[in-house]
C-alpha cells in the first residue's frame, strides 16, 4: 500500500504572469509504503526533533522549509551554529537513507495561455491530473495500490480540487483509462486532504523536496536560476536513486515533466 504525499510550488493564479515568481506552478508528489511512513519515516522526523528542538509532544515542530529558512516558529534554535550543522546533517541523512519516489510536475502558465481553450483550465488541476496519471503508472510497475494526501488550502480550492479529481477518475487521461486507475488507487471518490497541522511526516518531507525540485527543473530548462548548497544536494540524491525513472534510469517524463 503506497501514498503519494503532495505539495507546491508558485500559486495557481492566473495574474502577474510576466512576473517570474508568479508564472510557474510545480506540484511534486512523494510515493512512499504507508508502511515505511509508520515504522521509519515519522520516528525519524520525531527523532530530528526531539535532539535538535526538545519537541514538546502537546505542541510539535513542524518542519516546513519556509519556516526554517527564516529560523522562526520554533526554529529559532538553528541560529545556533552547532544546531545548524546538526540538523543540516540530521536533515539529509533522512532525506537520504527514507525510501521514496519523487514525482514533480511544473507548468509555464504565460506559455499555456497561448493554447487553445487553456482558459477553461486550471493549472493547479492540470498538473494533479498528471501526477494522478504518473503515480497510477507507478503502481501498475509496483503491482501496487496506493492512495493520495495532498496537503489542503481549505475552503473553496479543496472543495474544486476534489471535484476535479473525481472528473479524472472517472474519465481518465490520454495515458490512462479510468479502469487502469480505479484498479490502482483504493478511493476514487474522495482525496486524502491532509494540513500543516496534522503534522504528517510524509508531508513534511514532500514539503522539504518540492522547492528544490521545482528549482532543479527550471535549471533543466535553462532558466536563470541559482540552486542553493542544500538545494543541489537534495538534488544530487534526487537524481541518484528518488526520482522515477525507467527501467532504462530515464527521468524525464517519468520522475520530471513539464508543460507546454
Amino acid at each position: 500500500m503506497y501514498r503519494l504525499y503532495v505539495d507546491e510550488v508558485g500559486s495557481d493564479d492566473m495574474v502577474h504572469l510576466d512576473e517570474d515568481c508568479h508564472r510557474y506552478l510545480s506540484l511534486t508528489g512523494v510515493a512512499m509504503e504507508v508502511a515505511h511512513a509508520r515504522e521509519k519515516l515519522e520516528p525519524a522526523c520525531n527523532l530530528i526533533k526531539s535532539r535538535i528542538f526538545a519537541q514538546d509532544p502537546d505542541d510539535p515542530i513542524i518542519f516546513h522549509r519556509t519556516d526554517i529558512m527564516r529560523k522562526r516558529k520554533g526554529f529559532e534554535v538553528l541560529n545556533s551554529p552547532e544546531n545548524s550543522r546538526l540538523f543540516d546533517k540530521y536533515i539529509m541523512d533522512l532525506i537520504k537513507e527514507t525510501e521514496y519516489t519523487v514525482i514533480t510536475a511544473m507548468v509555464d502558465k504565460k506559455a499555456l495561455l497561448s493554447k487553445l481553450n487553456w482558459r477553461k483550465n486550471h493549472p493547479y488541476h492540470f498538473l494533479m491530473e498528471i501526477l494522478i496519471e504518473k503515480y497510477t503508472q507507478f503502481l501498475e510497475r509496483k503491482n501496487a495500490r496506493g492512495d493520495i494526501m495532498p496537503e489542503g488550502r481549505k475552503g473553496k480550492k479543496d472543495k474544486n480540487l476534489e471535484s476535479a479529481f473525481k472528473d479524472v477518475c472517472r474519465e481518465g487521461t490520454y495515458y490512462v483509462s479510468n479502469t487502469q486507475i480505479s484498479e490502482r488507487l483504493t478511493t476514487t471518490k474522495t482525496i486524502k486532504f491532509r494540513y500543516k497541522s496534522d503534522n504528517i511526516a510524509g508531508q513534511q518531507l514532500c514539503d522539504l523536496l518540492a522547492h528544490p525540485s521545482h528549482m532543479y527543473i527550471r535549471s533543466c530548462r535553462g532558466h536563470d536560476v541559482r540552486l542553493g548548497s542544500f538545494s543541489q544536494k537534495v538534488i544530487d540524491i534526487l537524481t541518484a536513486d528518488k526520482y522515477d525513472r525507467s527501467k532504462y534510469g530515464k527521468i524525464r517524463g517519468y520522475g520530471i515533466k513539464f508543460f507546454p
